[in-house]
């Protein structure tokens, strides 16, 4: 994977982990957990990033 690739999935995944933290604090629609938890997976398993990484969240 390209560099810029690689800054652009890291990212991405900033985003959706700052977006789980919102939602697990409440300050988001709390629903919306499963969803971005999964989301974090998918971006990890197109990238070949590892997955275990979120597996503890």
């Amino acid at each position: 994977m390209a560099q810029a690739d690689e800054i652009e999935v890291a990212g991405l995944l900033a985003r959706l982990a700052e977006a789980q933290h919102q939602a697990e604090l409440g300050e988001l629609n709390p629903a919306e957990l499963p969803g971005l938890l999964r989301a974090q997976r998918i971006v990890r398993e197109i990238a070949d990033w590892p997955v275990e990484a979120d597996s503890d969240r």
